[in-house]
């Protein structure tokens, strides 16, 4: 009798367990399908973003400036940004010489020949050009004009 009882509490005792199991797996396999949900989502997202990624699709162009203020460093940088083809934009200012990473599609003189075309004709002049080579726009605006 008396083994027959604590049987029966243990019997008792391992439903409870065999219960808190079956909500512990139910738990599980509801963050599981969760998990595979946002997988699939962030996968999507992150494909997708991988295709307008710049440095895979385009060419990137680093354009050296010496004598110009921030000021018209930034006014260039938006009428950059205008130009069809460029997907993005990043300066760096120093007062003895700034430059601007651009990445974009087509060779650095097309853009250059863009950025003429632009608001900013006058900072690209042929005549403030010092160098132009694939991936580099080099530009002198402390000169003297003649």
């Amino acid at each position: 009798m008396v083994f027959c009882s604590t049987s029966l509490k243990a019997q008792s005792v391992f439903d409870k367990i065999d219960k808190a199991l079956g909500k512990v797996d139910k738990a599980a396999n509801a963050a599981d399908r969760t998990k595979g949900t946002g997988d699939k989502l962030f996968g999507f997202l992150s494909k997708k973003k991988k295709t307008t990624d710049p440095e895979s699709t385009g060419a990137t162009t680093v354009i050296t400036l010496t004598g110009i203020d921030f000021s018209t460093l930034k006014t260039l940088n938006e009428n950059i940004q205008k130009c069809t083809g460029v997907e993005s934009t990043k300066i760096k200012y120093n007062a003895a010489g700034s430059t601007i990473d651009v990445q974009h599609s087509g060779s650095s003189e097309d853009l250059l020949k863009l950025i003429q075309k632009s608001g900013s004709k006058d900072i690209l002049a042929d005549k403030n050009l010092e160098g132009l080579e694939d991936g580099k726009i080099a530009v002198n605006l402390g000169k003297k004009k003649s």
